[in-house]
């Protein structure tokens, strides 16, 4: 058995993808108040919010554990360093404490919460799995992070509208055409696993197509909506989509650099423009990155996180 680490227990919660969570809420909170300060209430729902998606990677993690050892990946579970047990009672407690901590922020702001791990649980588990089932694992994706995670942010500072919807439309379409393209490098894996994601149904090519088509729609809509916090990252990273999109359909294969890349890249630029708005967000992003780099190098031997690493 490896060597017991207490920092497992918190990077099993995945930070580099908790990132962009982050960065959607606190956009959220923006469009709602236009107040770039991390209150006290932004930093509730943050802590909130981590716990929620922490305890639904956890989740992911215990159910693709012979996946990832396929795909070389999240090893923290599938080599042994966390325990099944140990997880499983991580994520109970963490959905606990969540669950516990949103009722100072009302009822619907409850109600998203429990949306959130539902909607979590059933991405996960089977029967219905949605992780394993095509076109609904991308609107999973879409609507968990593009909506509620928005609606979340948004409650912090303002009441629930129906428009909001309509608002974080572009922010939908855009994560869906990044969640497409993380399918696609997962291909092999998920064959041999019999899972039946966007990526496997479609193949490369086609799938390629459909994110460059999507992606082309959230930059339009977010054009139209004049929401530059969107259209920027959107509109940046389509050209990186549309060459990753004809490499596959010229060579027959993908170029499984620049399709890492293409599902980093508007990550980054999000994260960039939510630390512009946010000052005090920067320093949050320095201290998880540097720890990020330190205990990856410190206890497995390698350099992560990187941009084009898969």
């Amino acid at each position: 058995m490896p060597r017991f680490n207490p920092f497992d227990y918190f990077f099993i919660l995945r930070p580099l993808i908790l990132i962009p969570a982050w960065n959607f809420l606190l956009i959220g909170s923006f469009l709602a108040s236009r107040n770039g300060s991390i209150t006290l209430d932004v930093a509730l729902g943050l802590v909130i919010y981590t716990f929620v998606l922490g305890g639904v990677y956890i989740l992911n993690q215990l159910m693709d554990i012979e996946t990832d050892r396929l795909n070389k990946k999240l090893f923290l579970l599938s080599r042994g360093y966390v325990t099944v047990k140990a997880a499983y009672i991580e994520t109970a407690l963490l959905w606990l404490l969540a669950v516990i901590l949103s009722v100072k922020f009302g009822t619907l702001f409850v109600f998203l919460i429990m949306l959130s791990i539902l909607l979590g649980v059933l991405y996960s588990l089977p029967p219905i799995k949605l992780k394993g089932k095509p076109f609904l694992d991308t609107l999973a994706n879409g609507f968990g992070y593009g909506m509620i995670n928005f609606a979340v942010g948004w409650l912090l500072f303002r009441d629930f509208e129906w428009s909001i919807f309509l608002r974080f439309l572009p922010y939908f379409l855009s994560i869906c055409a990044v969640f497409i393209n993380t399918t696609i490098v997962d291909i092999e894996g998920d064959r041999k696993t019999h899972e039946v994601t966007t990526g496997v149904l479609l193949g490369p090519r086609l799938s390629h197509v459909l994110s460059t088509v999507i992606m082309a729609a959230a930059v339009v809509i977010a054009f139209g909506q004049r929401d530059y916090i969107c259209l920027i990252p959107a509109a940046v990273s389509f050209p990186l989509f549309v060459y990753t999109t004809g490499y596959a359909w010229i060579h027959n294969r993908i170029n499984r650099a620049a399709t890492i890349a293409s599902f980093r890249l508007p990550g980054l630029i999000f994260t960039v423009i939510t630390a512009v708005l946010f000052p005090a967000y920067f320093i949050v992003l320095v201290v998880v990155l540097v720890a990020m780099r330190l205990y990856y190098k410190q206890r497995f031997g390698i350099t992560y996180p990187t941009l084009a690493q898969g």
